[in-house]
């Protein structure tokens, strides 16, 4: 029966074998083009951003732990100023009531003593009955003196209260910034702990770069596997040890084919001597582990060189 394709009820004919493989080109297309799409719009985002898709969700992009570095080092040296001013504040109001207290005490002394001299005036005027004008003028004189001094101790005595509060008022602002200064040093700290691994990262990545040549999926895996065990744990912890010292980063270099037993220079060794990939064409030169800036204290050294900038490998 001829199909009609005029008739609803008509039931279109079975495709032959000679056009399935027309028809399965035509869908394989169909689903390439779809796949370009998709990566093609990937590529369009990362056009746009290209570190947004080279991080786990979440992490932090160059430029943002650069931004949180700088921002906890400049607050860091902020707290550390004032922390300087208020400890330099609390030492000198420390200094102004201890003045003040011996000040009271010197005026304490001569009341008491001033008192003393009074009572036994008061007694020779007694026994003179009133007819010794010269003893009468020193103990009026006396008693002006006694008043003068008394008052002169309360301004002290009121001084001295309130120097006691500003010490008070002075320690307690010296201990707030203290603990920010604290709370600052652990943040900076953090940050450039995370410019460090992040400086790693980007060391691992480009060393796979330079290392693994384009060929074939197998040769790169397996090339890229043996960088990866390469860049070993302790590698890691020394990389990062210069880096928080202040030293110059280490560097991957390669080993000019021209130079025949080539020796390496001082601090430097071979990446992987037995490698397949590596053999003797890569060496990794460290800092200097027997200067003082990498010793094992604890404390980051400032750096002298930024962790990281805007040239940095990508991550």
């Amino acid at each position: 029966m001829t199909y009609d394709p005029n008739n609803p009820y008509a039931q279109p004919p079975a495709p032959s074998p000679s056009m399935l493989p027309r028809i399965l080109s035509h869908a394989a297309a169909l689903a390439l083009g779809a796949v370009l799409g998709i990566g093609g719009a990937r590529m369009a985002e990362y056009m746009e951003n290209p570190e947004a898709m080279s991080r786990p969700e979440g992490s932090l992009s160059r430029a943002q732990l650069i931004a949180r570095l700088d921002a906890a080092e400049k607050a860091r040296a902020e707290l550390e100023g004032q922390l300087a001013t208020k400890t330099e504040e609390a030492t000198q109001a420390s200094t102004a009531l201890q003045e003040a207290g011996q000040k009271v005490t010197a005026l304490e002394t001569k009341v008491s003593d001033t008192e003393g001299e009074i009572k036994i005036l008061e007694l020779k005027v007694k026994k003179s009955a009133g007819k010794s004008a010269a003893l009468q003028k020193q103990l009026d004189d006396k008693l002006a003196e006694l008043e003068s001094l008394k008052a002169q101790l309360d301004v002290a005595l009121e001084q001295k209260a309130q120097l006691e509060v500003e010490l008070k008022e002075s320690k307690e602002e010296t201990r707030v910034a203290r603990e920010e200064t604290e709370d600052a040093k652990r943040e900076t700290d953090d940050a450039r702990i995370d410019a460090v691994n992040a400086k790693w990262e980007g060391f691992q990545s480009q060393a796979r770069v330079d290392i693994c040549e384009k060929d074939s999926r197998s040769k790169l895996s397996k090339c890229r596997d043996e960088v990866i065990a390469g860049l070993s744990q302790e590698r890691a912890a020394r990389f990062k040890q210069c880096v928080l010292s202040g030293q110059a980063a280490p560097r991957l270099l390669k080993v000019d084919p021209k130079v025949k037993d080539a020796q390496l220079p001082k601090w430097s060794e071979w990446f992987n001597e037995t490698g397949k990939f590596t053999k003797k064409n890569w060496y990794l030169v460290f800092c200097d582990p027997t200067l003082p800036e990498a010793g094992g204290n604890g404390k980051a050294a400032r750096r002298s060189e930024p962790l990281l900038d805007l040239d940095d490998e990508e991550l």
